[in-house]
């Protein structure tokens, strides 16, 4: 279904190789092969040989048998022997076929302009069967609208083209979807999804990789009202009221019903409004309407013009003051300043966001921030002011509610006098909320704020509001390392400070992650772990085979837990490890609390074994090539487990292994009968609320593990610890 999936392997694999290397094909595809053309001659400089007919002995100083596939449709950079990025092959895309935008930016509606939609046409199955009311509704919004047959996409470089062109794509599930690596950054995907339970496996195919590839995504489900197969099968027969009993008879009974025999009959109203909300992202903020604030797209980091580096580089008449050791990023003055330059972003579902850029200042203790002499392509709000609350948690409201909000205000009028003029950027961000987990100080906290000021190398002033001096004490290492300046506490500061450039709200992706295309430096995880290593003076990059025949043992450590989530069986599980082969750590709560020096501890394990919680956040100091086992507690938490640790693992080098709990290995089964709605309808006590959840599933119980099966699993990775010994048969 996705040739270019492939194109995408091979590039990770051999773009090291600038060309100088030979590409050798097995079950050889002549079609394929010149269909690709284009990419396979960037990519080698010679001709493809065909494996499978080729006579010859050829001799070579190195052979790779297989390229790296990391998954769908993407490239995790941990695991990337150069660290390429989905950034890099896209970037590669472009140059291949001359595609002129990188970015799609915001149009400007009063000179007439309009958005592109593309919208993918399939015509044997999972077609639009009301394909003209579809193209009308997205005219009527708005869109230019451009609809691509299936003979115009088999023209792979032509449509290459028209796809970065546009802003918005628009198709049904299959495999037209994969032109989304021609559109530019900051386009939209809308991926409607066939009747089916489709959800888990289009998102995977395309949901997800939109996000590694700096798009915006939304998932349309199709209802039982907007599928024919409604006219093929009453409403009572389980191709409607028990799908899963359709797709447990495999994948054939799932693709001639839900794949291969549904067209879509998109609900007009329903599809227009979700085209509105994409419109109003997409067009440039006309004054004369009171309309809610959009943003501008951030420039290209290849054809952007003065960065806040340059700002820092006109500035180094400074640099004997900050070697001396005083807190030189300021001076004590008010200059004019050039006029400023605005970009906010309130399109992310995590966080907003503010850049502002010329003469910009700050009054800690009223919460304001000032934007003085702003340029005319610049963002303004229509009333002069937005709040923020830079913090990145924005779709939990209640959250969000306990975070001071910071008010910027574009005036030139009545912004007060500078009492203290800086010469470096501030970075204005939230230690509040939930930042004494230590999950969320990672997530929420550290993840962003290195994503955010890393670029500026320490020449940039930390600006802390809801100020936690438990957090910035923990964290003083990295924070030292982020900036060269003391932190300032926004809430109590009366002084009127003056800065080049400002971002209020740190940047932060998705759970402990970097997405490297929305990275306005394209960091990822590993550099944040290269970061970590560096601060703490970790010796390990990788984790290794051992060699047994030396006595050697790979390390494993366990997180221990004592007031909730614990091993019942402690002792029977440190013992079943040290039985299969492994050296044990054992990690209490008071020696995990001294991080730096727990993070030498588990830098040095080449396995990390707990129950899902906080203390599983050090995997970030484990070294690649390591082994998280998340032992996920009963209640239903296998997508909250996996999304808080397991799907971070593979962005950050490491291999991964859950362990769900059994009813039987539940302390639950003491106080409940198995007849309990605890056991036998999980999901009605999680409806209740998380509150619920809390007490019941995350504080309520422990953990008895059943020693057989853990023991199973410990060999299997043991048996990935170890070198091979070659002496044995």
């Amino acid at each position: 279904d996705h040739p270019l999936e492939w194109a995408g392997c091979a590039t990770v694999h051999v773009r090291e190789y600038d060309g100088h290397v030979q590409l050798v094909i097995t079950d050889y595809n002549r079609k394929w092969v010149d269909k690709f053309q284009r990419i396979l001659a960037v990519l080698s400089k010679y001709p493809v040989i065909n494996f499978d007919a080729d006579d010859k002995v050829r001799c070579f100083p190195s052979v790779h048998v297989g390229t790296e596939g990391h998954k769908e449709m993407g490239i995790i950079p941990a695991l990337s022997r150069k660290g390429y990025t989905m950034t890099d092959f896209r970037n590669f895309l472009r140059s291949v076929y001359s595609l002129k935008r990188e970015w799609s930016t915001p149009i400007n509606r009063t000179t007439g302009d309009r958005p592109r939609l593309l919208m993918i046409l399939r015509r044997n199955s999972r077609t639009f069967a009301n394909e003209a009311e579809a193209v009308a509704a997205a005219i009527e919004v708005g869109f230019e609208v451009v609809s691509a047959e299936p003979q115009v996409v088999s023209d792979m470089a032509r449509f290459a083209e028209v796809v970065n062109s546009c802003d918005v794509m628009v198709g049904v599930h299959g495999a037209g979807l994969t032109n989304l690596l021609f559109l530019p950054r900051n386009a939209t995907l809308v991926q409607v999804v066939p009747w089916g339970d489709m959800s888990w496996g289009s998102n995977a195919a395309f949901g997800a990789p939109s996000a590694d590839m700096g798009l915006g995504y939304v998932q349309y489900e199709t209802t039982p009202e907007e599928t024919t197969l409604k006219y093929k099968y009453p409403r009572d027969h389980a191709v409607f009221t028990d799908v899963a009993s359709i797709n447990r008879q495999g994948y054939g009974m799932t693709w001639g019903l839900f794949l291969n025999g549904q067209n879509i009959t998109l609900d007009i109203d329903r599809y227009r409004g979700v085209l509105q909300k994409i419109y109003h992202d997409s067009i440039m903020v006309d004054p004369s309407f009171n309309s809610g604030p959009v943003v501008e797209a951030p420039p290209s980091p290849a054809s952007s013009g003065e960065t806040p580096g340059d700002v820092l580089d006109g500035n180094r008449d400074l640099q004997n003051e900050m070697n001396a050791g005083v807190d030189a990023s300021l001076i004590k003055s008010d200059v004019a300043a050039p006029r400023s330059k605005s970009i906010c972003d309130f399109s992310s579902e995590r966080m907003d966001i503010c850049n502002m850029q010329g003469d910009v200042r700050m009054h800690g203790k009223s919460a304001t921030v000032y934007v003085v002499s702003v340029s005319d392509d610049s963002y303004r709000p229509e009333n002069g002011t937005v709040k923020i609350r830079p913090y990145p948690r924005k779709s939990e409201e209640g959250t969000m509610q306990t975070i001071r909000e910071v008010s910027i205000r574009w005036s030139e009028l009545d912004a007060p006098r500078c009492t203290v003029t800086h010469d470096v950027p501030a970075v204005v961000f939230s230690t509040g909320a939930y930042l004494n987990n230590f999950f969320h100080a990672m997530t929420d906290g550290i993840i962003p704020l290195f994503n955010t000021v890393r670029e500026y190398d320490g020449h940039v002033q930390l600006v802390i509001t809801d100020y936690n001096r438990k957090w910035v004490d923990k964290f003083q290492r990295i924070l030292a390392a982020l900036s060269k300046y003391p932190i300032i506490n926004f809430d109590t500061d009366e002084k009127v400070r003056c800065f080049p450039s400002m971002h209020v709200g740190t940047e932060g992706h998705k759970e402990m992650g970097i997405i490297p295309a929305l990275s306005r430096k394209g960091y990822t995880m590993t550099d944040f772990r290269k970061f970590l290593r560096s601060i703490y003076s970790l010796k390990r990059e990788w984790s290794t085979p051992v060699n047994r025949t030396s006595g050697d043992r790979p390390r494993l450590l366990m997180i221990l837990r004592r007031n909730s989530r614990a091993f019942a069986n402690e002792a029977e599980a440190v013992a079943a490890a040290i039985e299969v082969g492994f050296e044990v750590v054992s990690a209490e709560p008071q020696v995990v609390s001294d991080m730096a020096r727990f993070a030498e501890v588990v830098n040095s394990c080449d396995v990390m074994v707990g129950v899902h919680g906080a203390g599983l956040t050090n995997l970030v100091f484990l070294p690649r090539n390591a082994t998280l086992v998340q032992v996920v507690p009963w209640g239903d938490m296998s997508w909250g487990s996996n999304a808080a640790f397991g799907a971070p693992s593979a962005d950050m080098g490491l291999r991964y292994v859950q362990y769900e709990t059994t009813p039987e290995e539940t302390t639950l089964k003491y106080k409940y009968p198995r007849d309990h709605a605890i056991f036998t309808d999980v999901a009605s006590i999680n409806r209740q609320g998380y509150g619920m959840t809390w007490e019941l599933f995350l504080n309520g119980q422990n953990i008895t593990l059943d020693i057989n099966r853990y023991r199973g699993v410990l060999q299997q990775i043991y048996h990935d610890s170890i070198m091979v010994d070659t002496s044995a048969n």
